[in-house]
């Protein structure tokens, strides 16, 4: 057992040095956890969905933006450039986990539109839409992870993981 109090052979206190330690990496989450709390999240990711045919394939642009403890995400997919359509998720910032900097968003309110010209789902948004309907219609509230692995306040960047999903996303900061 290691006794904190005692001095290692340089003449120094193990105990202020852990402590030190600790007190930085607490500062540090909890900058991330007030730069995304005050300020809200504004977050803009592209994307690419790949399908079993190449006819299945989207560009995917997904907006996060909380106000308050409102968020809204939009998901926009086209493809080839031309817009398809988008879905577009309302709810609440539930929870912060600062420990792994996951958010927990609760969804309530779906809308799906499609471009004009558009009559069916594309693939990839139809497994969202539908898991949105099935958990909404049973129990008014999903329940959405926003985990953001990687973010750099000073380079404009987050790297973000959804789940349910799993899909991440390399986002700018608004």
């Amino acid at each position: 057992m290691v006794d904190f109090t005692q001095r290692n052979k340089n003449g120094l206190q193990v105990w202020p040095i852990l402590f030190c330690l600790l007190t930085v990496v607490i500062l540090i989450f909890g900058v991330h956890y007030y730069h995304l709390s005050e300020d809200g999240i504004d977050l803009v990711c592209k994307g690419h969905s790949y399908g079993q045919d190449a006819s299945d394939d989207l560009e995917l642009l997904l907006t996060v933006e909380t106000n308050a403890k409102q968020v809204i995400l939009n998901y926009q997919f086209s493809r080839e450039e031309n817009p398809l359509g988008q879905i577009t998720f309302r709810g609440v910032l539930d929870t912060l986990d600062v420990a792994s900097m996951t958010y927990r968003l609760l969804i309530d309110e779906g809308e799906l539109q499609l471009s004009f010209a558009q009559k069916t789902i594309p693939p990839h948004m139809s497994s969202i839409i539908d898991w949105a309907k099935q958990t909404l219609t049973y129990s008014k509230t999903a329940s959405l992870h926003l985990h953001i692995i990687d973010m750099d306040s000073a380079k404009g960047y987050a790297v973000i993981q959804f789940n349910p999903g799993d899909g991440i996303w390399i986002c700018d900061l608004d």
